[in-house]
């Protein structure tokens, strides 16, 4: 009977799913109400972006980048209100992303979920009300996280003022810059720049002010790079469109193979 249940996807599938709770448990036991609630919230992030985002590729990867700065965030949360935050809500996204990355049910029952990403006639992307849905949720989810940064002191006004800055910039990003290549080159660029940002603001008392600006950033990203109304509502704008130009497939010329008879040879008569 073990041995039936170890073979049994469904039973390893649980038990993966039962170790981070048992972590909880023991790790931040002491506080059951507060690791209670915020592995539950890791929970509904892990099934949530397995099962409903990764619809959207680029909404996906946005989500997964945020949730190390939503782990920092309540990292520095912990200490001002004294209670667990970022280690429930890790195990929490763990448990949350083994249940919602597989199929329980079907043909596919055991398997992970893979998306595939539709194209149109021209070779596009497509759209749709789901994916426009994806991406507001997702960005109003960036937008709204930073506010538990007043429980750490950080004023109305830089907290507005850094999340207006950073949208725009994500924003006009992926709206005016059409080439993939100079896209990931500013993105490497911002990257490196980030960490002497991140000293320079926090020697003048505005560390903050770059973190919660990442957020309006990432969320800048999912708003200027998706049609918003028109025939191609919800489908994504250039360079991330889909539209290539795909190379003619030529016909194989059938080989023509020596017969492998003898070759008669005609007797030359004297």
């Amino acid at each position: 009977m073990f041995r039936k249940w170890v073979n049994d996807w469904r039973f390893t599938r649980v038990l993966t799913i039962v170790i981070p709770v048992a972590v909880t448990v023991w790790f931040f036991g002491g506080a059951p109400g507060p690791a209670a609630g915020f592995f539950a919230l890791g929970a509904v992030y892990g099934v949530l972006l397995f099962r409903v985002v990764s619809l959207s590729v680029r909404a996906d990867m946005v989500m997964r980048g945020a949730l190390s700065l939503i782990l920092s965030m309540m990292h520095s949360l912990e200490d001002p209100l004294g209670i667990p935050m970022a280690g429930p809500g890790l195990m929490g996204f763990t448990a949350g992303a083994i249940a919602g990355g597989h199929w329980w049910s079907g043909k596919k029952a055991g398997t992970v979920i893979r998306r595939k990403r539709e194209r149109t006639a021209d070779g596009g992307y497509t759209g749709g009300w789901q994916l426009a849905l994806i991406n507001a949720a997702s960005a109003a989810v960036l937008l709204s996280a930073p506010t538990a940064m007043l429980l750490d002191g950080v004023t109305v006004q830089t907290l507005v003022v850094s999340l207006v800055i950073g949208f725009l910039g994500g924003w006009a990003l992926v709206r005016f810059v059409k080439s993939f290549q100079t896209q990931f080159i500013i993105l490497i660029a911002t990257f490196f720049a980030l960490i002497p940002a991140l000293i320079l603001a926090g020697s003048i008392g505005y560390g903050d002010a770059v973190f919660i600006g990442l957020f309006g950033f990432l969320a800048g990203r999912l708003i200027g790079g998706r049609y918003w109304w028109g025939p191609r509502f919800g489908a994504p704008r250039p360079p991330f469109a889909g539209k290539t130009k795909r190379r003619r497939k030529r016909k194989r010329k059938a080989k023509i193979t020596p017969s492998k008879r003898p070759v008669e040879v005609s007797k030359a008569t004297a």
